[in-house]
């Protein structure tokens, strides 16, 4: 029997902007961009120069804590510039696209050395500490989200209805390589349901239901920093099973654009690496915030930038630093509130609102109102866990559960917060700390 999960405590974001249920390709870029600097918590080792000549598949670069996986190219075509920061940190590697994507010969057998090699293996990652999976790593299981709950995300039943399926393929593969539970959850009747090899779950469509974090807490919580489990993506495992079925790589990746601040909102077929300045042209406002990821837990960018390594959104909204005199003792009837302060609240749920940047207050002591509690569907304590982590209580911050934490399983406390705190930050700065004492 399917076991099913209700979510009480979440919030669906009425936001304006929402994608249309269409599939847009992008034209081939003459360059793609990597930001190794995206990824949280590698130490960038390349493996090319400028100049050189590269494949599809062709290793760019690896983590110097996790040499076996390697980050490949998804064009051929030469090394045009490599952009350097401060303390000689890679930020940016450019690629001239020769548009004849000549792929490296690479191993199709089904193995860890092949899926390392590929550069596939890049995108499965583990927790605690959501970090790129070691070479050696033995998990319990592994988790695969077939629906996403964050504002703007891809309906990914109306994705793969429309687009070829390796689904079986790629969980057939994980199987043989890692021999563990392959769970995956869904939140209705789907094209998913009929998947073999994996155990089904299901949860009601509620934000942040679709995040791996909360399913792994409510199915197979982490016990402790050893207690490992391995997730990715749907598109991810889909790449897999098409990398072992086709033998050739895949280098094209579905994104989901969307914002009050963009023309177009639709799903977009580009090539990993694409600019971002390649995919909204000039149908965008000037004056917006583009943000690589949603708009609850992503990160800015610039137009010039290609989107952050794992991101499947895109996300553009306007940007507002008017300050409104007053405005919590006016009416609201055009306000968004998550409480009953306003007179929006009695608008229909169906209603969408125009979200823009500004933070409407500033940042103040925490004030235990429950805000957090409300919206966070997990048994943790998010208000005494974030106390702890200020005071760099590592002891206390195992027992209040920081291990099942992940930020983005805090972006709606941090959202919701009457402080105006940066919860979500304040959790990654926690798992930092217990990193370095494991």
């Amino acid at each position: 029997m399917l076991k099913s999960f209700k979510i009480l405590k979440g919030h669906n974001l009425s936001i304006s902007g929402v994608p249309n249920q269409n599939i847009l390709d992008v034209a081939e870029p003459r360059q793609i961009i990597f930001h190794p600097n995206s990824i949280d918590d590698i130490k960038t080792k390349l493996l090319v120069k400028e100049g050189d000549d590269v494949k599809v598949g062709t290793p760019l670069y690896f983590d110097k804590r996790n040499p076996d996986a390697l980050f490949v190219s998804t064009c051929s075509g030469k090394i045009n510039k490599i952009v350097f920061g401060e303390r000689r940190i890679v930020e940016s590697i450019y690629i001239d696209n020769d548009t004849n994507y000549k792929t490296k010969n690479l191993d199709m057998k089904v193995s860890r050395e092949s899926l390392l090699k590929s550069g596939l293996w890049t995108y499965i990652r583990q927790r605690p500490f959501s970090k790129i999976a070691s070479k050696d790593v033995s998990a319990k299981s592994i988790f695969i989200s077939t629906f996403s709950t964050q504002p703007f995300a891809i309906d990914f039943n109306y994705l793969f209805t429309n687009t070829d399926n390796y689904l079986q393929e790629g969980i057939n593969v994980l199987k043989e390589v890692f021999n563990c539970d392959i769970i995956l959850s869904n939140s209705k009747k789907s094209i998913f349901n009929n998947l073999e090899n994996v155990k089904h779950y299901r949860f009601n469509n509620l934000h942040p239901s679709g995040n791996i974090g909360v399913q792994m807490h409510h199915i197979d919580p982490i016990k402790n920093a050893a207690d490992i489990r391995l997730y990715l993506s749907l598109q991810d495992l889909n790449r897999i099973g098409q990398f072992y079925s086709k033998g050739d790589y895949p280098f094209y990746k579905y994104i989901s654009v969307g914002g009050n601040a963009f023309n177009k909102p639709s799903y977009y077929k580009q090539l990993i690496g694409t600019p971002i300045s390649d995919i909204i042209n000039t149908d965008y406002d000037n004056d917006s915030a583009i943000i690589s990821g949603d708009v609850l837990s992503g990160i800015k960018t610039e137009y010039g930038n290609a989107l952050n390594y794992f991101d499947e959104i895109l996300s553009i909204i306007k940007i507002s630093k008017h300050r409104e005199f007053l405005g919590w003792l006016k009416p609201g009837f055009n306000k968004y509130t998550l409480s009953n302060t306003f007179f929006s609240k009695l608008k229909s749920s169906k209603y969408t609102y125009p979200f823009d940047t500004n933070l409407n207050g500033s940042v103040r002591s925490i004030i235990p109102m429950g805000n957090w509690d409300r919206y966070l569907p997990m048994d943790i304590l998010p208000e005494f866990l974030i106390k702890s982590i200020l005071i760099k209580d590592i002891d206390m911050m195992e027992k209040l559960g920081i291990y099942e934490c992940s930020p983005e399983d805090f972006a709606l406390c941090a959202f919701a917060c009457q402080s105006k705190v940066e919860v979500s930050s304040i959790i990654e700065d926690g798992l930092k700390m217990m990193e370095e004492e494991v």
